[in-house]
């Protein structure tokens, strides 16, 4: 089935508390910006083929703008604007979101992929979906001709959105688990410098007739390359 089409404003809701709740589940996954990713690519590109389309995105709908995590037939374009019509309206239903023909579709009309190039007449999105309900963005096909998906295209969809939230997990999962190690290996570099310290004497003995017996410096852990007790057998 698809998502009934409902009146919109470009503005509507953006400050409101849902809408700062699923802002905040974009920034949690850290996903905006980032390097391309060809899982995300695989996807979009299998979005087109279902469809027979020209056109297929992966998406993340920001406060002010849609940028764009994998494309398919859309060359030279990382973004557009929040205008109403497309992902930004998308994102405000749970089920598939279609607009067969653009032209009469008074929310898609004033959008600037619909204004301008590529021309877009045929529309249709399904919501990446966070366990916890937020939408971050779609997986979505795009035409230059007005179209009628088939419902089994659509639940296709439905099923690659929820691949996108499947890799969007793992990739959390393991930007946590990175950012863990890394502060494990601080914390034992800290522990390591500090045993460095208390094992240094406070003062050089005296040598009868030496100017100096010898000299403590602190290596420090890319001068030793390990702990302190490393040093030793």
């Amino acid at each position: 089935m698809t998502a009934t089409q409902d009146a919109f404003h470009p503005d509507a809701g953006r400050s409101s508390p849902d809408e700062q709740a699923r802002l905040a589940a974009v920034r949690r996954y850290r996903i905006l910006d980032s390097a391309p990713d060809r899982a995300f690519g695989r996807i979009a590109s299998l979005a087109a083929r279902i469809f027979d389309a020209p056109m297929a995105t992966v998406t993340i709908v920001d406060s002010d703008r849609v940028w764009f995590k994998a494309t398919h037939g859309l060359k030279d374009m990382s973004e557009t604007s929040c205008a109403p019509g497309l992902c930004a309206s998308a994102i405000l239903h749970s089920g598939p979101y279609v607009i067969s023909d653009t032209r009469t579709d008074p929310r898609a009309t004033v959008h600037p992929l619909v204004r301008s190039r590529p021309a877009v007449r045929f529309y249709a999105a399904a919501a990446i979906t966070t366990p916890d309900g937020h939408r971050l963005g779609t997986v979505n096909v795009l035409d230059t001709r007005p179209r009628h998906p088939t419902p089994g295209q659509l639940e296709a969809l439905e099923d690659l959105a929820a691949l996108v939230m499947d890799e969007l997990e793992v990739r959390l999962s393991t930007l946590r688990t990175v950012a863990a190690e890394r502060e494990r290996r601080t914390d034992a570099e800290r522990l390591a410098r500090t045993l460095q310290r208390t094992l240094l004497p406070p003062a050089l003995p005296l040598v009868p007739g030496l100017d100096a017996g010898a000299a403590y410096h602190p290596a420090s852990v890319d001068e030793v390359g390990g702990d302190f007790y490393d040093l030793f057998p």
